[in-house]
């Protein structure tokens, strides 16, 4: 437990050093950290859980993945009078996973080629939409109605809430409260209890957030997201326990000391950053 909480306090040092960057001097930081994060959660993927081996094709698809989320987050790369998105970023990758794929035929089973061409681009387009949201009051400051920092701050709070917040509030609960099993063969420990009080927990964190970043014009959506942004939160969490479990593993990785890898902290913040982001951009929230 000790281990546990000095590296998360670390991670949060982390974070909030790079954030600060993030806002005071460059946005780009921001982007470079969650490009860094964005790559070694594709290594977990495709070394850790596909069990690929080949130096070539984890090191493309890292690069790729990197590559992807700068891209994501630079609305493209200007070359000239050409604009490389990231749609062909993509599609040079998948050309390059192909080939690999053909000259590495015989190490790999069909988990080993879809978690080649597939999660590379999961990874890129999650860690991009959370960084647009982590960026969100340095980058569109101008192209949005003068929106502040400290409205890029709320909106990245506020994404923590229906993740770590609730995840906190379900363990709490759970372990004081916790009777009836939510998805024993997945998940032992998560309890109904514990999940119905993270979501209440995270209510009350919309509201907390809500007055204190003077939002409260858009608090009723926000409210009545909180529950269902919660609940793909803990699907996502889930879902990477499933991936997990299918293989054999315990966690994604061991980068964090009593944590695991990346996805093993990043999980539900992946499933959440992208459907948040499209909310924010329709202006629901």
């Amino acid at each position: 437990m000790k281990t546990r909480i000095i590296s998360g306090l670390t991670l949060i040092c982390i974070m909030a050093a790079v954030l600060a960057l993030g806002y005071l001097v460059n946005p780009l930081f921001i982007t470079v950290l969650l490009a860094i994060l964005a790559s070694i959660a594709t290594y977990e993927l495709v070394h850790n859980v596909a069990k690929v081996n080949s130096k070539a094709i984890n090191i493309i698809a890292m690069i790729y993945t990197a590559v992807a989320v700068i891209n994501f987050a630079l609305d493209g790369f200007q070359i000239g009078e050409f604009l490389i998105t990231t749609y062909h970023v993509t599609v040079l990758y998948v050309i390059f996973a192909v080939f690999l794929t053909l000259k590495k035929h015989g190490q790999l089973d069909l988990g080993g080629i879809l978690s080649i061409c597939v999660m590379p681009f999961i990874m890129a387009y999650a860690f991009g939409s959370l960084e647009k949201i982590a960026n969100f009051g340095a980058e569109y400051a101008l192209e949005i109605g003068g929106i502040s920092a400290a409205t890029g701050i709320y909106y990245l709070l506020m994404m923590l809430n229906f993740s770590a917040g609730c995840d906190t509030g379900a363990y709490f609960v759970g372990v004081t409260m916790g009777k009836h099993k939510l998805c024993p063969e997945i998940s032992p420990k998560k309890t109904v209890e514990g999940a119905i009080g993270g979501i209440l927990t995270s209510v009350v964190l919309s509201l907390v957030f809500s007055f204190a970043f003077s939002m409260t014009e858009k608090l009723i959506p926000t409210l009545i997201f909180t529950v269902p942004l919660c609940i793909v939160g803990m699907c996502g969490d889930l879902f990477a326990s499933t991936i997990k479990r299918s293989v054999g593993l315990k966690d994604y990785g061991n980068l964090i000391p009593g944590h695991g890898g990346i996805l093993d902290r990043f999980d539900s913040i992946l499933m959440i950053s992208p459907i948040y982001l499209i909310l924010i951009s329709l202006g629901v929230l």
